[in-house]
């Protein structure tokens, strides 16, 4: 059972934001309701908001009720009493020494203790906070071995601010200091795609070109904007979800098994095999959507530019459906189709691995598939033919499920990764060698999609997508599941 053992101070950057309110929060609610924590531990808020150690505490419980089915109230008191709040600015080198002094004399008296600054802000202010984690004594070369530097994705919005964040975390950190989280890392039944090959001997063999037609890698989300308006209207769906999201589906599924040793490296390895089809029109290999006002789970939504705060003229896509493929022996040659967008019908991420055409060809046969549903009704399902009665070849289909529920020691995604950074356990976070890939493989894709004679073509809320993505893919011959 994974739990904080050692003293830890926790900083986070954003206190006040969308990701902390909705995430973070009820993820430490979480592991102090199952008794993850130390007796000495304090995580200290730091945004610009206007807020005391008080009015931090009724915001953090706000969030956790709202977050959590239920609360047991004595876990979250106990949670709270470690909680303070230090308000500044990020390029104020002041209000980190003083955040500084405030750490020092909560800290007093804590033995080998680890101190964790984590990141949860725009790219665009990760700057200033950086170089005065340095300047203002939060992190001292001293310190080296006791720093945990956490930065939610993305990180940046392209190749050049990516290296630029790279290179301004180099002037004060090593590398084993530097956690680059994808929330996805953390979730167990993201996680079981590697296992799931690697403990299947059975799956890993029929994981090969000579017997794939195709894969499909698909995150539907029913959500909007959930009020995270500004974020996304300045990345849009590329940016939000296939950079890292299903990028690092992907690799999973196509890396090499070697055990835990190699893990970040044959990640790596595995998604930097990933290409563009060669196209002499880029349209051919992706396609962009943009949610219009319609019905969802019995109500009726707004439309993407009629949301509060976007332009009657935006053109940030909503939904991006790509084609990419893999230069491994193992997978060359079979074409992995990846796809998100929002206000869709139904949330769900799924892998779908449709195998070649059965050799015995009758009525109603198919080609056998494998499905692995990720988010939703979590499960795996294989579909098989099997004979019906009668002299003819004539086939029913058969399909084998079981759900991928958690059994065990089951926490959430943020809560799993800052135990696993507590403890120094890098091989669910991302390496930058991943993000300089990733930003470099779809940055033509982003400049693409960007021009205005670009298509965005409108699809309405709760539909699965623009119909002119069933046509795209049914060039290739296949449709969507």
């Amino acid at each position: 059972m994974l739990a904080a053992s050692s003293p830890f101070s926790l900083v986070l950057f954003g206190a006040s934001g969308h990701l902390a309110k909705q995430k973070i929060y009820p993820a430490l609610y979480v592991l102090a309701l199952k008794k993850r924590l130390p007796k000495e531990y304090c995580i200290v808020g730091f945004s610009r908001s206007e807020m005391d150690d008080s009015s931090f505490r009724e915001h953090v419980a706000k969030a956790v009720r709202a977050g959590m089915p239920e609360v047991t109230e004595k876990a979250l008191s106990e949670l709270l009493s470690h909680m303070y709040y230090q308000r500044g600015q990020y390029d104020k080198k002041e209000d980190f020494i003083r955040l500084n002094t405030r750490l020092l004399k909560i800290e007093k008296g804590w033995e080998n203790r680890v101190r964790l600054a984590y990141l949860s802000i725009p790219p665009t202010v990760f700057a200033g906070v950086l170089r005065n984690l340095c300047a203002g004594g939060i992190h001292t070369h001293e310190q080296r071995g006791d720093f945990r530097c956490i930065i939610e994705k993305p990180v940046g919005h392209d190749l050049q601010s990516a290296e630029e964040i790279q290179k301004e975390l180099s002037h004060c950190f090593e590398e084993k200091e530097i956690y680059l989280l994808d929330h996805y890392l953390g979730k167990e039944a993201v996680r079981n795609v590697y296992y799931l090959r690697f403990a299947n001997p059975i799956l890993e063999q029929l994981c090969k070109n000579t017997l794939i037609h195709h894969v499909q890698i698909s995150a539907a989300e029913s959500a909007g904007l959930e009020g995270r308006t500004g974020y996304f209207e300045s990345t849009g769906a590329l940016r939000d979800m296939f950079q890292s999201h299903l990028l690092m589906v992907a690799s999973l599924l196509t890396m090499r098994l070697e055990g835990d040793e190699a893990f970040r490296t044959n990640r790596f390895k595995a998604m930097e095999q990933f290409y563009l089809p060669p196209a002499t029109d880029l349209n051919d290999i992706v396609l962009q959507g943009q949610y219009s006002t319609g019905e969802l789970l019995g109500r009726q939504v707004a439309g993407y530019t009629e949301e509060k705060g976007i332009a009657a003229d935006s053109r940030t896509n909503t939904f991006i459906a790509l084609k990419i493929l893999s230069r491994t022996a193992r997978w060359q040659g079979v074409p992995f189709y990846l796809r998100s967008g929002k206000r869709l019908e139904k949330k769900e991420t799924r892998i779908t691995i449709q195998f070649q055409e059965p050799h015995l060809v009758g009525k109603g046969s198919s080609p056998n598939r494998l499905d692995i549903i990720l988010h939703g009704e979590a499960g795996m399902r294989v579909y098989m033919q099997t004979k019906l009665g009668g002299t003819e070849p004539e086939f029913r289909p058969l399909i084998l499920e079981d759900p991928l529920v958690c059994f065990g020691d089951c926490l959430p995604e943020h809560g799993l990764l800052l135990l696993e950074a507590i403890h120094g356990k890098q091989q669910w976070y991302l390496s930058f060698n991943e993000v300089r890939f990733a930003w470099r493989l779809l940055d033509p894709i982003q400049a693409h999609l960007t021009k205005p004679n670009t298509p965005l073509y409108t699809y309405t809320a709760g539909t699965e997508g623009p119909k002119e993505a069933g046509k795209w893919v049914e060039r290739d011959g296949i449709h969507w599941f």
